[in-house]
């Protein structure tokens, strides 16, 4: 499986970009981004540029971003530290206040999208270094998530796991709901993503709109989350979370909910981490012994 390396940062600038401090770092941008494009493995790079103040990232206008990817960490490290690219690094202190970068593998042809980025650096933030979110690449095994339709082999051979531990995991009177249509999760009425870590699928989740059932505008609904219990502590269950819910506010949803069982505690924790909190259920949930709904406001961020 083919893989490129992607990263993303943030600096905090100590005055404005209109701010006379601040006008040789502007003058730098056009040389040094056309230095990056110019660079041997350079992909993409994303297109918001730090002069457009009507195009921010963060509330704080003083955040700047920068995202590109690189077909390998050699690459990016060659164009980081030589060339005109190194000297604007050293003189960094000059023009920020602070700063945070974070890398991640994706597959390759993918285009990371804005939310994408800001989630991988708020989860290095959350949970440390991890496969899904780190600051080099030597020490982490090489992780991918890539979404995937519902026919396909991985996916029902995952699901078919899924099911079983739910199976065996489920009291007496309660109830599973293993069903999710091919159309929940196409196009942009969700996704269903797989965790390949090392080339093996490991972990999955999928979202898909419920407006209708929940009876209000940009809802969506976390389904299928499963992780495999031999490596769960490579955080893939909080992986498939946070790119599930990435994607999610990329096509606009503003509510997520989900339903698990209250006897999961693991799975239960691990929503509470991520923000989620007890709702009332709704469509298929209403009445049913051992279930627990959870719902979580997608705000700004």
């Amino acid at each position: 499986m083919d893989a490129h390396l992607a990263q993303f940062n943030t600096a905090t600038l100590r005055h404005p970009m209109d701010h006379p401090e601040t006008a040789s770092f502007v003058a730098l941008l056009d040389t040094v981004n056309q230095a990056a494009e110019a660079s041997p493995g350079f992909v993409w790079r994303h297109g918001i540029d730090s002069r457009n103040t009507d195009e921010t990232a963060y509330a704080n206008p003083l955040v700047l971003v920068n995202s590109s990817v690189w077909e390998s960490p050699s690459h990016l490290r060659d164009y980081v530290y030589k060339g005109i690219h190194l000297d604007t690094f050293r003189r960094r202190a000059d023009w920020f206040v602070e700063s945070a970068q974070v890398m991640w593998w994706v597959p390759a042809g993918h285009t990371p999208t804005l939310q994408e980025c800001m989630a991988r650096l708020e989860f290095l933030h959350q949970f440390g270094p991890t496969p899904f979110a780190f600051r080099t690449a030597t020490n982490q095994p090489q992780l991918l998530l890539r979404r995937h339709e519902l026919h396909e082999p991985v996916v029902q051979q995952l699901l078919a796991r899924l099911n079983d531990e739910l199976r065996a995991a489920t009291p007496d009177g309660g109830t599973n709901f293993f069903h999710v249509d091919a159309d929940h999760v196409s196009d942009d009425n969700g996704a269903f993503y797989v965790a390949w870590l090392e080339g093996e699928p490991r972990a999955c989740g999928a979202w898909r709109r419920i407006d209708g059932v929940s009876g209000r505008s940009g809802t969506a609904e976390v389904k299928r989350m499963w992780a495999d219990p031999d490596v769960r502590g490579a955080k893939l269950g909080a992986a498939v979370l946070a790119t599930l819910e990435a994607d999610a506010r990329h096509y606009g949803v503003s509510e997520l909910r989900l339903e698990t069982g209250e006897y999961l505690t693991a799975a239960v924790g691990l929503y509470r981490r991520f923000g989620f909190e007890a709702c009332e259920p709704w469509g298929e949930y209403v009445d049913v012994p051992h279930s627990y709904t959870m719902s979580k406001p997608l705000l700004p961020r």
